[in-house]
């Protein structure tokens, strides 16, 4: 079974990190890459078989608490586990109330990635 997962972030170099580390541990995944929040909204309403999404927070166009709003708010979309990444914790309590399953700080290390997404798979 091929994993599908959605990158939703602006940083090209952070996207390819994630892909490698992503591709590095599970063998077989399906990644789909999003530039904005705006832009990870249609391909999730285009994918409803994607199983994650890690969600950059700031981001451009349409940010990542933008995206939750829109996302959670729409019936047609599935609940699936929704990993928001950003450098400032700060907003971690309110971006998990808005539907984000997990919060995790940049710089994302391999092993709180795969943890992350571990516990998202069993919840």
């Amino acid at each position: 079974m091929v994993f599908k997962i959605l990158i939703a972030d602006d940083d090209y170099i952070n996207r390819r990190l994630l892909i490698s580390l992503l591709k590095k541990e599970l063998y077989q995944v399906e990644i789909l890459e999003a530039v904005d929040g705006e832009n990870a909204l249609k391909i999730c309403q285009q994918n409803l078989d994607i199983q994650l999404i890690l969600l950059d927070i700031e981001m451009p166009i349409m940010d990542g608490t933008e995206f939750l709003k829109h996302y959670t708010k729409d019936k047609m979309l599935p609940k699936i586990p929704i990993l928001a990444i950003s450098s400032n914790d700060l907003r971690a309590k309110e971006i998990l109330n808005m539907g984000a399953d997990a919060f995790l700080t940049k710089p994302i290390t391999e092993e709180k990635l795969l943890n992350a997404i571990r516990q998202s798979q069993m919840a």
